[in-house]
């Protein structure tokens, strides 16, 4: 089991570890800079209902006052999490993890998605279609689309 590990440099959070009823996030909004902050996710391995509780809080906090935040490759666990939250949609994600699935040779992943340059299609929950490290086919998102977009719809 891997705590919360937060290391900030400069405007940039970057988060690894478990959020959950351990992770330590109220004080966090007290350490950051004044301005715009990014949050990267890519480490988180675990989320719960008590630390994504905890990770409302601590967005909540850190929006005050208007602060933007911008997400960067935002975990496949934390992903899924946010999109049942309405309070979180609307947040500014630049990329994210989901998984994906080949349907011609059944290799899986989590690849990083470019949610700038897919904007369009992931406001319409169409997730891009990627090809296959392994055999070059279309891989396609292996989950319902609600489970990883909804978040981006406006």
């Amino acid at each position: 089991m891997t705590r919360l590990e937060i290391r900030i440099d400069g405007h940039r959070v970057y988060f690894s570890g478990r959020i959950d009823d351990s992770a330590q996030l109220a004080t966090l909004p007290a350490k950051l800079p004044a301005g715009p902050v990014i949050l990267d996710t890519d480490g988180v391995t675990f989320v719960n209902s008590i630390g994504m509780r905890e990770w409302i809080r601590f967005v909540r906090a850190v929006r005050v006052g208007g602060r933007q935040i911008t997400l960067e490759r935002v975990a496949d666990v934390l992903m899924t999490q946010m999109n049942m939250i309405n309070e979180l949609h609307g947040l500014a994600v630049t990329s994210f993890h989901a998984q994906y699935v080949c349907a011609s040779c059944g290799f899986e992943a989590q690849p990083l998605i470019d949610a700038v340059a897919n904007q369009q299609a992931l406001q319409m929950l169409c997730p891009p279609r990627l090809p296959c490290p392994e055999c070059g086919a279309a891989m396609e998102l292996a989950d319902f689309p609600e489970r990883y977009l909804s978040i981006f719809r406006t």
